[in-house]
């Protein structure tokens, strides 16, 4: 009875709670989307009803059918990562980009760490870092020498262990039915795609988490108790990976105490203790064998990311933060340094003050639907048309699908934990539940950040396939097993009712998809990363070569710091080949704007593969000049160059493996899509819609929902 009262609560305050996350992913996306909150939620409404009708479908289908489909998706969610991996060639920043960096200068001095303070800082990029290695090193010793490719086909690997590991808990659990349902539901999941470009700590970890599950699962419905040490070995491999992913152990422990008496509680934690405290005292010891030694003077303990947590205005990084922490000289002071503002700025916030910045930390942590890809993955040389809908002047279009398959995942979550009211069993879907909580608590405490829930997404849609399950069972007759078409007419109506007016607001967006003007860059550079200052002084000229196959009308620079209005400067464009000036600008000190100042062309560069150079000088005359200098932005590298068809020079010495933050494009304003596009999308989607709603009438030959093993179940599935 006491476990059943704790269910009952939790269950209440779970729902409540996603409830208001999928609320503030409705009425504060974090990114721009087609449509207002309305359009959003209605979209979103019509995707689940849409979902069920496809599951409908499904049962319309005998088995090998069934079989077939689950083939194609199979097929279709490989070739879509295939595709990405050979076409896009993506350089991401921040942490990514420094791993990057110690890896190639390992390849080059036999595998062992050179200046890694960083990493001394960051214990939990080691591991990536040595895995990155080795992944080069393996290449290069079969000639395959592209890293891109080689990073793209390893976080490939990884995504499709992800999600067909979990394809396998649905299929053994539910039936092929389901599993096509959820292979369906991972297609609509755009993160967990595009991240497959992003070579870092969280997609290496994602297949730990689902091989967690797997092996959990299993032990759940075969009781092997050796199954505790391979979770206890996943989870030492997969913290070293990515120490979130810890907050798996908790929940999993809080299940076993609930499905399991206390003797099993005892062994579980002891076995995986056990495997989890021996693997991890080994991990040091096995990373000096690349040269890497831990440094307390450098080490950055937990208690700062903690500290970062409870700085306005939403518990982000902050430079500011990591240089106080950095200030300490030994861990031990760092530590007593967090702990003290943490105790500061928990007294100094009133509670309206610290409820606002818990709220602030939800909408950051868990209202976009993009995961924030494209703040981590920007730069390229390749600029595709794939580019231009995931990364450039058309991204409003996959964003808006994302956020609203997001808001989606999250009201079916919140629909799946409803079951708990009615089947009174702490079956897995509440498992999955628990670890959600987990990662809302971790994160509210934690430093916050779209990218930090990725994780834990492939077990976000497991937990929704349990809504949209749950929803089916209720349209479904418990004894027989029969859709029950007289009891759900409302259901039918409602779909009719839902889709009806999703096509009436995509019609009405016509005029602003097919019509409105916006602006677009055909890119021949995109260098965005620069977060370095290049000072621009009558002693420091700064020049950036750059080649271009086609006209061009704008360019952009990035300005860290504009200069004081008494400054003047001139920019000026050369074709690099004969040393023609081409363009000419001269600017005041108040003309430049932080962070990009744009140039227009009144008449675009005509080319066919020239090789150009933006130069930058002071010519403040006599002592006018004063006050702040201005500075463009470069990032800083030591062996390989985001931008490799230019070079910064500075006083016309070359800067090696750099460039300044700028852009080269044609710019124009035209509408998203064109208006023949625009019919062809809308009477695709309403054939689907009316097809799928169709289904919903429809009784099969047999009658059932599920058959043999794909039964409801009772119990913990």
């Amino acid at each position: 009875m006491f476990r059943r009262v704790i269910g009952y609560s939790f269950t209440s305050a779970f729902v409540i709670v996603i409830a208001y996350l999928a609320y503030l992913s409705i009425a504060y996306p974090f990114m721009e989307v087609i449509g207002n909150s309305f359009n959003l939620f209605l979209f979103a409404l019509a995707a689940i009803f849409l979902f069920i009708a496809i599951f409908k479908g499904l049962t319309l289908l005998n088995q090998r059918v069934n079989w077939i489909i689950f083939i194609s998706l199979t097929v279709i969610i490989v070739a879509i990562q295939l595709f990405l991996a050979f076409t896009m060639k993506m350089n991401s920043y921040a942490d990514s980009f420094v791993v990057k960096q110690q890896v190639l200068t390992m390849l080059a001095n036999g595998g062992h760490f050179q200046d890694y303070t960083y990493f001394q800082t960051y214990l939990n990029n080691i591991f990536v870092t040595v895995l990155r290695y080795g992944i080069y090193n393996l290449g290069t010793h079969f000639g395959v020498g592209n890293f891109y490719l080689l990073d793209n086909l390893w976080i490939l690997f990884s995504m499709c262990i992800t999600i067909f590991t979990l394809v396998y808990v649905v299929k053994d659990a539910f039936g092929i039915r389901m599993a096509n349902l959820f292979l369906l539901l991972s297609l609509t999941c755009i993160p967990l795609f595009v991240y497959g470009l992003y070579f870092y700590t969280d997609t290496i970890a994602m297949p730990f988490v689902s091989l967690i599950i797997l092996v959990y699962y299993l032990y759940l419905k075969r009781g092997n108790w050796w199954l505790l040490l391979i979770i206890g070995l996943l989870f030492a491999i997969g913290y070293q990976a990515k120490p979130n992913l810890i907050i798996l152990l908790p929940a999993l422990l809080i299940h076993i105490w609930f499905v399991r008496n206390y003797k099993k509680f005892l062994l579980s934690l002891a076995s995986i203790g056990a495997v989890f405290l021996l693997v991890t005292s080994a991990a040091m010891p096995f990373y000096s064998l690349f040269g890497f030694e831990k440094n307390d003077r450098y080490e950055i303990p937990p208690t700062h990311f903690i500290m970062m947590g409870l700085a306005e205005p939403a518990g982000r990084y902050n430079e500011a933060e990591y240089r106080y922490t950095a200030s300490f000289h030994s861990k031990e002071a760092k530590k007593e340094a967090n702990i003290k503002v943490i105790k500061d700025r928990l007294k100094n916030y009133s509670p309206t003050e610290l409820l606002t910045l818990y709220n602030n930390k939800l909408k950051n942590t868990w209202a976009d639907g993009t995961r924030a890809y494209e703040r981590y993955i920007n730069t390229t040389n390749d600029f595709t048309p794939t580019f231009n809908y995931l990364f450039g002047d058309r991204k409003v279009l996959t964003y808006t699908l994302a956020q609203i398959f997001h808001i989606m995942t999250l009201l079916c979550i919140a629909i799946g934990a409803l079951r708990f009211f009615k089947y009174k069993k702490f079956d897995f879907a509440f498992f999955l539940n628990i670890t959600i909580v987990g990662v809302i608590l971790f994160h509210l405490i934690w430093e916050a950040n779209q990218r930090y829930i990725l994780l834990f997404t492939p077990l976000m849609l497991l937990s929704a396939l349990y809504g949209m399950k749950f929803l089916v069972e209720l349209m479904a007759d418990r004894e027989t097993g029969n859709w029950k078409l007289k009891q759900n007419r409302p259901i039918l109506v409602g779909s009719a009712v839902i889709f009806s007016a999703t096509l009436l607001v995509f019609g009405l967006h016509f005029n602003e998809l097919t019509q409105e003007q916006r602006p677009f860059h055909d890119y021949q550079v995109d260098q965005d990363y620069a977060y370095v200052g290049v000072p621009v002084t009558e002693k420091n000229i700064i020049a950036e070569t750059f080649t271009a196959k086609a006209p061009f009308n704008q360019l952009t620079f990035k300005v860290l710091q504009k200069p004081d209005p008494s400054r003047e400067y001139r920019i000026v464009l050369y074709d690099d080949t004969n040393g023609k000036e081409l363009r000419q600008f001269d600017m005041r000190g108040i003309e430049f704007r932080v962070p990009n100042q744009i140039i227009h062309l009144s008449k675009p560069v005509h080319t066919d593969g020239g090789r150009y150079k933006l130069k930058f000088t002071e010519i403040t005359k006599g002592d006018a000049g004063h006050g702040h200098a201005l500075s463009l932005g470069r990032y800083n590298s030591k062996n390989f160059s985001l931008y490799p068809a230019g070079k910064l020079y500075v006083n016309g010495k070359v800067m090696e493996h750099t460039n300044i933050g700028f852009t080269v494009s044609t710019f124009r304003e035209q509408p998203l899509m064109s208006v023949a596009a625009f019919w062809i999308l809308f009477t695709a989607f309403t054939s689907i819609l009316i097809g799928l709603w169709l289904c919903l009438l429809k009784v099969s030959p047999a009658g059932r929902i599920f058959t043999g093993q794909e039964d409801a179940k009772e119990g913990l599935f």
